[in-house]
């Protein structure tokens, strides 16, 4: 199907139209010249709207063009208004005393809009507009700061096709949000205990008190497709083979933390390479064959990729009665020119009996993970290879967006160079839901960063991010110069000396981290009122431990407590408050302060806010944070002041 101009004079008058009136015969009148323009112009317009459709044989058909290739057309997207204001009683290090701002400090748009048209049964298209802050863009994570234009436009083309062998869907270009397995591509999203009272980008608006009751009834609440997800552009091809009842997923382009839109190194050639076959079984049982790779260049001169990461994986799921078997077992490497090649396994097993066999339900996790087993975009932290985060060693335009090296983790969450186990329940007393869990692991081999530490400052995060300005900072910050931030939060780095006379650490480290979350219910002058209490107990020592450690056995211990109140005052507003707290201390084998005593730190919070519905799709939020933190052995390590933040969200 083609546009076809069938009239030469046309061509010819559409050329005069372009080059302007000045070859028209000086002798005709004005209004001939106008009419000699005009008049052919909209023959021409009238010729571009339509399509010949003759089949050579039957006398042409001609269609209008906009009415066929512009049905169907579909629109949406959010409109995301952020706005923050800061004043600081106590700076922290050289920041600022007072901090405003339009949008949240990130890389998430204002606004995003999305406008598609299906043009036959089978194909689509779409074309993405995301609209970021006016007042600062970034291109992406690790760009160090340099603005670019805004808005960025992206398009997409799907189309899909039914053969006898099974249908087929193919995407080409724009944005995808998707995952494929823990171990390959994906993003962890934990076990659902956190604090709802700081909205995320991706919070959708609508009915406030849709938000708080799936909270409570079911431990998560409604997220749109980038929870959980990762970014990949390029093609991707789906499908489903009926005969043999097998998925397939073929993915051929970049993620956005492997080169993928307008990053400084997209100049040394990255691509990554993704392969799933699934094959389904009744009762949602399957079996799959998975492979993610990412190929990378040292240099930009080299015709051969010389840096890459490598996973093959099997994942399963089996049932037996109503007792479920999940996991993903497989292999991987790294290398490049400063890491000799090298193969590690990853296993994860997941074993969940219901609560008829042990009175309340059980979940079991089992995993363990080499120092070779390494990726960027999967569902666990790599804390041995920097190269991965930084494209390659010496490149110096990417920063890590998350702490490098052993970190003290949640119960849930996974590392490489580490083995260890898990149990996790939940149920339910009258009104009272009770979620706990507890998590232990262990170094597998002794590492070069093993001297360092990380532990994050979850009360107050979303504040200590936005401390430097602007995110990321590719570098520490801090009267210290010990705090560095990731997205929406921040981590500190402590350094161990129980060293060798040559610096290097002696023993492997162990980690503990137990969650204790209760969530309640009542009504109060016949409104809802819900209550959230989560507490953290995290430590890491030299030595097992099967229980979390609260003395100075432990390198670092931290405590975190919060709590959110939320209540229905109306059914389209609701008053929300938070408190929180944080304790971490550390013992005399990790930095020490003047006084020769390690680190004593409180955080606080306290915040008040409220929604309210202005419509089913558009709604206000309001947040006000008053806050302090406090390092009594470290005299300038403190600050404190209060936050405001204003957020209006439509959906169309």
């Amino acid at each position: 199907m083609h546009i076809k101009i069938k009239n030469k004079r046309i061509l010819n008058l559409l050329f005069i139209c372009c080059a302007g009136v000045s070859q028209v015969n000086a002798q005709q009148s004005e209004a001939d010249s106008l009419k000699q323009v005009f008049t052919p112009w909209a023959m021409v317009r009238k010729s571009l709207v339509r399509v010949n459709t003759s089949d050579g044989i039957s006398s042409p058909i001609e269609k209008g063009l906009f009415k066929d290739f512009l049905s169907g057309i579909q629109t949406g997207g959010y409109y995301r208004g952020f706005f923050y204001n800061r004043d600081m009683n106590q700076t922290y290090g050289d920041g600022a005393k007072r901090s405003m701002n339009v949008g949240d400090g990130y890389y998430d748009p204002t606004m995003f809009l999305y406008v598609g048209g299906q043009p036959s049964p089978t194909m689509s298209f779409g074309t993405e507009i995301m609209i970021g802050n006016p007042f600062l863009v970034y291109k992406g994570p690790g760009i160090g700061g340099a603005p670019t234009v805004s808005p960025f436009f992206s398009a997409v083309l799907r189309g899909n096709i039914s053969t006898p062998i099974g249908n087929f869907f193919l995407i080409a270009g724009g944005i995808e949000w998707t995952k494929l397995t823990p171990f390959t591509f994906g993003a962890n999203v934990g076990l659902n205990r956190f604090s709802i009272f700081e909205r995320r980008p991706w919070d959708p608006a609508g009915n406030v008190k849709t938000r708080y009751a799936s909270y409570y009834y079911s431990g998560s609440i409604a997220q749109d497709n980038r929870f959980g997800t990762q970014a990949f552009k390029g093609f991707m091809l789906t499908g489903l083979i009926t005969k043999i009842n097998t998925n397939v997923d073929v993915f051929y382009g970049k993620t956005g933390a492997n080169g993928g839109i307008s990053r400084e190194n997209e100049v040394k050639p990255s691509q990554n390479l993704g392969v799933r076959l699934k094959k389904n079984f009744k009762d949602n049982m399957y079996v799959s064959l998975n492979t993610f790779n990412n190929f990378n260049r040292s240099d930009s001169l080299k015709s051969t990729n010389d840096v890459q990461w490598n996973i093959f994986t099997s994942e399963f799921s089996f049932k037996i009665k109503d007792i479920s078997l999940k996991g993903e077992i497989g292999g991987g490497r790294y290398m490049s020119p400063t890491y000799k090649e090298d193969w590690s396994e990853g296993i994860i097993l997941d074993l969940s009996i219901p609560k008829k066999y042990t009175l309340i339900p059980l979940d079991f996790r089992y995993y363990t993970i080499g120092k070779s087993f390494t990726s960027n975009v999967a569902n666990f932290n790599n804390t041995t290879i920097k190269e991965v985060y930084t494209g390659y060693q010496g490149n110096t335009g990417t920063s890590s967006l998350q702490p490098f090296g052993p970190s003290l983790d949640n119960v849930g969450d996974l590392a490489n160079n580490r083995m260890g186990g898990a149990v996790n329940t939940n149920f339910k007393v009258g009104k009272l839901m009770v979620s706990t869990g507890t998590q232990i692991s262990a170094e597998k081999e002794l590492m070069a960063n093993s001297t360092v530490l990380n532990y994050s400052h979850r009360v107050n995060s979303l504040l200590w991010s936005r401390l430097p300005g602007y995110f990321p900072i590719p570098a520490m910050f801090g009267p210290n110069n010990r705090v560095g931030t990731y997205y929406r939060g921040a981590y500190e780095q402590v350094h161990v000396n129980d060293t060798t006379n040559k610096g290097k650490a002696q023993f492997k480290r162990f980690y503990n981290a137990f969650d204790f979350q209760l969530k309640y219910k009542m009504s109060v002058l016949n409104r809802d009122l819900y209550v959230n209490y989560l507490g953290t107990f995290s430590s890491v020592q030299k030595q097992f431990s099967a229980f979390t450690k609260f003395d100075n056995s432990a390198y670092i211990r931290a405590q975190y407590h919060e709590m959110d109140v939320y209540y229905q005052i109306h059914k389209n507003f609701i008053l929300t408050l938070y408190g929180g707290i944080e304790l971490i201390k550390g013992n005399n084998e990790t930095d020490l302060g003047t006084n020769l005593l390690p680190r004593d730190q409180i955080g606080k919070a306290i915040g008040v806010g409220f929604d309210f519905s202005l419509s089913n799709s558009t709604t206000l939020y309001l947040r006000q944070r008053w806050f302090s933190f406090e390092d009594k052995n470290f005299a300038t390590e403190k600050f404190s002041g209060n936050e405001g933040t204003l957020e209006l969200k439509v959906m169309f």
